[in-house]
């Protein structure tokens, strides 16, 4: 199953992926602009507060040596009814995210969204490095449970969400601005995206350690959603001045696509 991920959706064609950077404005926050903002701005922009409703860690996990996707597979099918009413009874989403287009896949990310049930993963963890995991994989558990928010989250004609495209970006805050500058461009992509009619969320996680930091994260949920942005997005006025309004409050570090399978 896991390695079924790799072969969906291989876009070989070199220059049809290269015009793909620049489909949407929240991809890649690559212009970093300061601009003059008085205090008086900045302190009411601060206040501004977004709505936070889970909790999300992400942890970074490397197969061990002779271990391989399919014994990873196994490890979690033979546990799979323990491990969906641990996940089931105490609320928590997990995932695995593989990095997308890589046919040698060594690498890869646990998610589990939660509501705020510190224990609850813990012992989850604890669970599974008992039924030996670390025989498997070698994971960094370090459990953060950053706030998190569904600002955009058009699914519900979705059947199977089995399998996602994910794209994680992570980013700051330009000097001045905040939540409150972003949520004007927010609420504008919001609009502009609804009519899309494409079944996609947006994830916003913010960085406990810092105000300033925090991810992006796309997760589209139709195969062709390539070929829909392509038609329906990227010649589109608003969609480069979303962009303008986005890479004024925001400058993003890195951007990495993933093929998300939804364990429990």
């Amino acid at each position: 199953m896991f390695e079924y991920i790799f072969s969906l959706n291989q876009y070989n064609n070199f220059h049809y992926m290269k015009r793909l950077i620049f489909l949407m404005p929240f991809l890649f926050f690559t212009v970093s602009c300061e601009q003059d903002s008085s205090d008086a701005d900045n302190k009411l922009s601060s206040l501004i507060k977004p709505n936070f409703s889970y909790n999300q860690d992400l942890f970074k996990c490397n197969l061990v040596s002779n271990s391989s996707l399919i014994g990873l597979e196994s490890f979690f099918s033979i546990q799979a009814n323990k491990y969906s009413s641990m996940s089931k009874d105490n609320g928590l989403n997990i995932s695995i995210f593989f990095p997308e287009n890589n046919e040698n896949v060594d690498n890869f990310l646990i998610s589990i969204r939660s509501d705020g049930n510190h224990i609850a993963i813990r012992n989850f963890i604890d669970q599974i490095k008992s039924d030996g995991f670390e025989d498997i994989a070698s994971c960094t558990f370090s459990i953060y449970q950053n706030k998190a928010l569904d600002i955009i989250k058009n699914i519900n004609n979705v059947i199977d969400n089995t399998f996602v495209n994910i794209e994680i970006l992570r980013c700051s805050f330009n000097n001045g601005y905040n939540f409150g500058t972003f949520q004007i461009a927010i609420n504008r992509y919001i609009d502009n995206v609804d009519k899309l009619d494409m079944p996609y969320s947006v994830s916003y996680i913010e960085d406990n350690s810092t105000n300033n930091d925090f991810m992006w994260i796309n997760s589209f949920y139709d195969s062709s959603y390539q070929t829909i942005l392509l038609e329906n997005w990227i010649n589109k006025k608003d969609a480069a001045e979303i962009k303008d309004e986005f890479t004024e409050n925001a400058t993003c570090i890195d951007s990495t696509k993933y093929k998300s399978y939804r364990l429990f």
